[in-house]
């Protein structure tokens, strides 16, 4: 009997842990109502998290694509600048040295070889080419079909003409005209100087930058002419197309944004684009939609690899335990807080995180953002004066409100940029971004996760462009674009005021002899050694700056009258008499130098220089190496 009883029980226990037992219609059909309700609801929020990233890669491009439109519009505002500059000083010397106007165009190509290389050309009054530096071949060619000389017919002013693309029928090749009018007595037009640059030299900015495998940029006219543009496997193609339906043709704005499939080569990108209305230009810079979504491409994979985890473990849950209500909300509470912190970590790839505990306000760092931070601290405190000691004090005031804003719920997302001291006693750019991942039941926050990211570079990076768009390369003295605002500021002053301001024209006199005899290396140290005495001569609020070769204008922008801009030209001029040491060389020189005021000489910036140099070039008939004042024609 005992045997067989025993067998009869293990029978049945056997019968009762049978894997049919799970399939059992009633445990079938609740567990497709459970998975009904909760699926929808795991693979919208993954729904909802790659939309998140699709926008945060549109928003992403948006915000790089205007930066790098806005660098990149500075350089060609600034070529463009030294091309005006160059046509202007070569003009002068072709009126005033017709024989020697080949050597300064020489010296001209050498000293901006590096800088601006362009083709200089002069017609004459009736189009026909007398001199350019294209090769010998060329004299007497008929080129009146130019726009660039075309233009200078139907006005007598003295108008810089700028952006007309042209292939070039002395190179062959494509090429951006600049022009300006030559013209002697009563305005008659004795003919024109044209500058060609090549298209390539103003989309250079393209090699320095990463936009992806389908990136452009580009430079058009405000009518639409494409005028140059430079993508990864074609530089040229396109380049004189006339593009239609343009935003920024009809815009009153000076920058902006659009996404459009190319007229070019059909690729749907993202486009930021800046005017440069002085000159009737606009520069493009654009990502491909398909580039631009691949930034965020990794996390949107790993959410649906999340999500049809997510779903395998509910429904495996749901299968064992469909009874356990309470434990199914305790693990999904559980698992949104880890995914939560788990994406932070993840779109932090190589940066520092950090968890910081929003009721005590200690931070516990990761080894990474111990090294960002250069700290041996793993807990750092948020609260209090503990800030005072690291962050500069500049910055504190913006990061404590960006800091109480997220946690208010007043903004979406912390985000701060701020300096942190390190160990040695310098600052390091920080950026800390962050967002709150678990709150109470009542909203308050419980706990804060983010990251930290250096960013040294692009602070740097900034702060180069920034002095190379304002800076001269050679002297670190403001260059003419600084120059100009800095006198367009004084002049509001003064007319608001009454005073008056003072500008300086001057040249080096016996500068040339000292580049032919010793070299240009010794010519630039001479200059650099010009540009340190002088300053040094000056008030603060003054403004000494270096506008081309050897010429130098000094700003004035407060004076009571000629008298005193007098004495500052005589104590300038003294200075220059002084010799300067160059090592073993000597180097004696002088100065001739125009003074202009306004508003005697000059209602604006340009006429005000004008008339200082024509000073100067007054000085310079009257035997150099003294000071002259802009006298006004009867």
């Amino acid at each position: 009997m005992f045997p067989s009883t025993t067998s009869s029980s293990s029978a049945s226990t056997r019968r009762s842990r049978r894997p049919g037992d799970f399939f059992r219609p009633r445990v079938l059909r609740d567990l497709a109502i459970y998975l009904a309700c909760m699926l929808p609801i795991v693979w919208g929020l993954v729904a909802v998290e790659q939309t998140r990233f699709t926008a945060l890669a549109e928003t992403a491009t948006r915000r790089d694509l205007r930066n790098y439109a806005r660098v990149c519009t500075e350089e060609v505002r600034a070529t463009v600048g030294i091309v005006d500059l160059s046509l202007l000083q070569l003009r002068s010397t072709w009126l005033r040295d017709r024989d020697g106007f080949a050597l300064t165009v020489g010296e001209h190509a050498h000293y901006l070889r590096n800088r601006v290389p362009m083709v200089i050309t002069v017609v004459d009054a009736a189009g026909r080419l007398v001199y350019t530096n294209a090769g010998p071949s060329h004299a007497g060619r008929d080129l009146s079909a130019y726009a660039a000389y075309r233009t200078h017919l139907e006005t007598k002013e003295d108008r810089f003409y700028s952006g007309h693309l042209v292939e070039s029928p002395l190179t062959h090749a494509w090429a951006i005209q600049f022009s300006r009018p030559i013209r002697g007595k009563g305005g008659r037009l004795l003919g024109v100087i044209v500058a060609a640059v090549s298209p390539d030299y103003f989309v250079r900015f393209y090699d320095d930058i990463d936009l992806g495998p389908s990136g452009s940029v580009s430079l058009l006219s405000v009518d639409g002419v494409l005028l140059a543009r430079s993508t990864r496997n074609d530089r040229h193609r396109g380049i004189g197309s006339v593009l239609q339906d343009n935003p920024y043709s009809e815009s009153s704005l000076l920058t902006g944004s659009f996404r459009r499939s190319s007229q070019i080569d059909r690729v749907e990108r993202y486009f930021a684009w800046n005017k440069l209305p002085e000159y009737g230009m606009v520069v493009t810079v654009g990502q491909a939609v398909q580039d631009a979504g691949a930034r965020y491409a990794q996390q949107r994979d790993v959410l649906s690899g999340i999500g049809g985890g997510v779903s395998l473990l509910l429904a495996l849950l749901g299968w064992a335990a469909l009874a356990a209500t309470d434990r199914r909300r305790r693990a999904l509470k559980a698992l949104a807080a880890a995914e939560t912190r788990w994406k932070l970590a993840l779109n932090a790839a190589g940066d520092g995180v950090w968890d910081c505990d929003v009721v005590t306000g200690l931070a516990t760092l990761s080894s990474r953002a111990q090294l960002i931070l250069d700290t041996d601290r793993a807990v750092l405190s948020w609260y209090g004066s503990a800030l005072d000691g690291i962050v500069h004090p500049d910055e504190l005031p913006e990061l404590r409100s960006a800091l109480r804003s997220h946690l208010a719920g007043r903004s979406a997302d912390f985000a701060a940029e701020f300096r942190v001291r390190m160990r040695r006693g310098d600052w390091s750019w920080i950026e800390a971004r962050g967002t709150v991942s678990e709150r109470d039941e009542l909203g308050q926050p419980l706990r804060m996760v983010g990251t930290f990211s250096n960013i040294d570079v692009r602070k740097n990076e900034e702060a180069r462009m920034r002095r190379m768009a304002h800076e001269d390369a050679l002297t670190g003295l403001p260059n003419r674009v600084l120059l100009g605002d800095r006198l367009r500021q004084a002049i509001r002053s003064a007319g608001r005021d009454g005073h008056k301001v003072a500008v300086v024209y001057f040249d080096l006199d016996r500068f040339k002899p000292v580049n032919d005899t010793h070299g240009h290396a010794v010519g630039d140290r001479l200059l650099q050694l010009v540009a340190r005495r002088l300053r040094a001569g000056l008030r603060e609020s003054d403004t000494l700056a270096r506008v081309g070769g050897d010429e130098f204008v000094v700003l004035l922008p407060r004076c009571a009258g000629s008298e005193d801009a007098a004495t500052v030209a005589d104590n300038i001029l003294a200075q220059l008499n002084q010799p300067f040491e160059d090592g073993e060389l000597t180097h004696r020189i002088s100065g001739s130098l125009g003074i202009a005021l306004y508003p005697d000489d000059g209602l604006d910036g340009d006429s005000l220089l004008r008339s200082a140099d024509l000073a100067m070039y007054d000085a310079k008939s009257h035997g150099r190496n003294r000071v002259e004042s802009h006298r006004s024609e009867p």
